[in-house]
Order: structure tokens, then C-alpha cells, then sequence
């Protein structure tokens, strides 16, 4: 699967899980994936104030970058970073193989790269059928607002579950 491949399977995937228009007008930029001791909220604040720096790219330039480092990519992954009615910036993130572990980089040295288009998915979506904002890793009011309700709805489900345990442990003994 090459590049353009995944950027349709990505585009038609966000289009199957979010309510939003997804525009085929496509940039991208590019951004390694670092090994740190941040956690995902950390890691979202900091790659999402990384990107507003970056100028997106079409994608024949962001593949002569991926050229350039071809031999030392292990992993591929396409994400949709921000998306408008007219446009859509697609984030590729690449995991270098001078980054793993010398003993696996020994057997995956030859190795072609792993591709892989996703979709972040915000924790306070109901189920697998619940459309979401594409852009919600961008935070605004709706993330917001969105982030309040899923937490007041997490609090009612442990307040209703240490309720039940509670009268199961007073009818066991």
C-alpha cells in the first residue's frame, strides 16, 4: 500500500466515525515519533503546539522527505490532524529504526516499513456507533464540554457500581 492508498483509507475511515465534512484537498506534514516519559495528554499538548509551527506540505514533497530516510523508517502511521470543510492536514508520523532496541534492529534492519493510517478516538465516546469531531485532539468548547459530560457520566457508573457491590457484600453476609 503506498501513501495515497492510505490517505483514502484514512479519509473514508474518519468519514465512517465523524460527523464532520472530510475534504479530499489534502496537505501533510511529517513528525518523528520519540521515545519520552510524557503521557498521552502531555504528549497531545506538545505534538499539537509542534504542528501549528509546521507548514503543511503536498504529498510529493512530504515523499521526497520519506525518500531521503526511507532505509531507516520502521514504522509509517497517517493521522488526520486537522480538518475543515476545504481542506484536510494529514500528520505522518514515522518511528525510525536507529530508535529501537539493538537486538530487534538487528532482525527488522532489512525490513520495508509498517503502514498504518488511524484515528484517535476521545475517551468519552458512549460506543463504537457514537460519530465524534475529527478534530477533537485540537480541544475547543466541544472537546470541553464533550470531556465534562464523560466524566460525570464515569462518576455516575462508579457511584451506581459501588452501590450494587456494597448490598452484594451486605447479602453475602
Amino acid at each position: 500500500m503506498n501513501l495515497r492508498e492510505a490517505t483514502s483509507s484514512l479519509l473514508e475511515m474518519a468519514r465512517n466515525s465523524c460527523w464532520n465534512k472530510i475534504s479530499d484537498n489534502t496537505s501533510y506534514i511529517i513528525s518523528e515519533i520519540i521515545n519520552d516519559e510524557l503521557n498521552f495528554f502531555d504528549k497531545r499538548i506538545e505534538r499539537k503546539k509542534a504542528n501549528e509551527k509546521k507548514k503543511p506540505k503536498s504529498l510529493e514533497q512530504i515523499t521526497d522527505e520519506l525518500k531521503d530516510i526511507y532505509e531507516n523508517l520502521y514504522d509509517i502511521n497517517l493521522y488526520i490532524y486537522k480538518s475543515k470543510k476545504e481542506s484536510t492536514i494529514i500528520e505522518i508520523q514515522y518511528y525510525p529504526k536507529s530508535s529501537l532496541e539493538s537486538d530487534f534492529y538487528e532482525t527488522v534492519k532489512e525490513n520495508n516499513p509498517m503502514l498504518h493510517f488511524k484515528i484517535g478516538l476521545p475517551h468519552y465516546r458512549k460506543n463504537d456507533n457514537e460519530k465524534f469531531d475529527v478534530n477533537w485532539e485540537l480541544g475547543g468548547i466541544r472537546h470541553k464540554w464533550n470531556s465534562f459530560l464523560g466524566k460525570i457520566r464515569f462518576k455516575i457508573y462508579e457511584y451506581k457500581y459501588q452501590k450494587k457491590k456494597s448490598l452484594r457484600n451486605k447479602n453475602v453476609g
